[in-house]
């Protein structure tokens, strides 16, 4: 996904101050000062805050899918690569921890937000329904209803996520181990709750 340096770098500046000051608390002046560019090159690209906090939280689910997708690349084993997807999608926030905050405690403030993050939150709940529906072609995944589980292991891995964002915040040794131990708890209650004895 390429993408003009210029926007790119306004990205990065609004994740840092909607990060720390929350959307309300936020203001274009100093996420122009971090971008290094005039408050009307963000108006020139984004018409609003919200409009570039939607097109934040879009760029993030996409970073999101796109990162996943490709560690799962490695196996066709739809056991090891729902394992895969566990361990990426809990990297992926733990390494963009604040974008992971934004995303999971701002989305769901007004009715736009909700909509963008449910249309783009939907491409990697495919992705998920897809190993799944493949897992149980194959015999070896038994799951009452597709969409609900992917939900499910969306939401388990982001709420797992984001308290070991909060609880380790600032510690970068201990949330490294704190993942590992994570993705291996998740992992099993995962694919234990799905995989056929």
């Amino acid at each position: 996904m390429l993408r003009h340096p210029k926007i790119e770098g306004i990205f990065q500046a609004a994740v840092e101050v909607f990060s720390h000051s929350g959307f309300d608390q936020a203001k274009v002046d100093e996420i122009a000062q971090k971008a290094g560019v005039a408050k009307g090159t963000i108006y020139y690209h984004f018409r609003s805050k919200e409009e570039l906090f939607l097109g934040m939280i879009s760029e993030g689910l996409e970073k999101l899918v796109d990162f996943v997708e490709r560690n799962i690349q490695t196996s066709d084993d739809p056991i090891v690569q729902l394992e895969q997807v566990v361990r990426a999608q809990l990297l992926f926030f733990s390494e963009n921890a604040k974008l992971a905050k934004i995303i999971l405690q701002e989305a769901f403030g007004t009715k736009e937000r909700q909509q963008e993050f449910r249309h783009h939150v939907r491409d990697y709940l495919r992705l998920i329904e897809g190993l799944l529906e493949k897992g149980q072609a194959q015999g070896v995944f038994r799951v009452a209803n597709v969409s609900e589980m992917a939900s499910a292991i969306f939401g388990a891995l982001s709420v797992s996520a984001l308290q070991k964002i909060f609880s380790l915040e600032g510690d970068a040794l201990q949330t490294d181990q704190a993942l590992v131990i994570l993705s291996d708890s998740m992992v099993h209650f995962v694919l234990g709750g799905i995989k056929m004895s």
